[in-house]
């Protein structure tokens, strides 16, 4: 999903677009890649660089309130939600749905860590910043099985938020999971917890990530500029890591370049991982 700062010229969405490119085994999975556009530009800027765009009017109901950037904390809040009614709305379509956010890169096909029977396939982690602060960061990128167990448990989680509009509920789908046992418990809703390793990001990097990472998440990092300059480093650094392999001169695990700019914007730098 994206609106207009992530799609125009030199945006996340040309970079997000590139790494299929240059992924390993990714390329198929553009002729599959739906792209759901939130306002006008964002869709025009869309179709010049992809086939498959959504015009915003097909989920208006939910993008009609006034729009700002992304990056902003209400808004993020706001573009959790209008993400759980698209995802409820194809589930209950009988699809199921690799979701990923547009500051993702991905570097190998992921397919291999989802699990195909239970509903979910996620990475979460804990991460704190080192005193009493803590917080749950998703890998950027989730399966969810379409079947009579999903949209009910999605459902009930958006009755929640209706009902207790004023809550402190995360609107994050790794965060309701460890707030809410018991909504999973009822309603049956079976989780595959996937290694963060294999869903990495920039709260959590190690020397030789790139090498472990089927995907790289641009997360603890607030400004979209610097999610796009960082990224764009993290790609180059996959390309020139894929040019050794094939000349079979890889011996050494690659050590990371980023991120630069986002450390500027992350408390949580350098953060424990706590797996949940």
């Amino acid at each position: 999903m994206v609106d207009e700062s992530h799609a125009k010229p030199g945006s996340i969405l040309e970079v997000f677009l590139k790494s299929f490119k240059y992924g390993q085994g990714t390329q198929r999975f553009l002729s599959h890649l739906v792209i759901i556009t939130m306002d006008l530009q964002a869709f025009q800027y869309c179709r010049l660089l992809h086939p498959y765009c959504i015009h915003p009017s097909t989920f208006e109901p939910y993008f009609s309130t006034k729009r700002r950037s992304v990056t902003t904390p209400d808004h993020s809040v706001l573009f959790s939600w209008r993400r759980n009614h698209v995802l409820m709305q194809v589930i209950e379509l009988g699809y199921n749905i690799i979701f990923t956010e547009t500051d993702v890169l991905w570097l190998k096909s992921p397919l291999v860590n989802f699990h195909p029977q239970l509903e979910l396939s996620i990475s979460c982690n804990f991460v704190s910043d080192g005193e009493r602060a803590y917080s749950v960061q998703e890998g950027g990128i989730f399966f969810m099985k379409a079947n009579y167990v999903t949209p009910e448990f999605l459902k009930h989680w958006k009755l929640t938020k209706v009902l207790y509009p004023d809550s402190n509920l995360d609107e994050s789908m790794c965060a309701t999971l460890e707030i809410h046992e018991e909504l999973v418990d009822i309603y049956g809703f079976r989780v595959h917890r996937i290694d963060t390793n294999h869903f990495g990001g920039f709260c959590q990097r190690y020397d030789g990530m790139l090498e472990d990472a089927y995907t790289i998440h641009a997360n603890c990092c607030d400004d979209l500029k610097n999610k796009v300059h960082d990224l764009r480093i993290v790609l180059d650094d996959w390309i020139r890591l894929r040019n050794r392999v094939s000349k079979n001169n890889a011996t050494e695990k690659t050590a990371l370049r980023w991120p630069q700019k986002c450390t500027q914007h992350s408390a949580l730098k350098f953060s424990q991982r706590i797996h949940i």
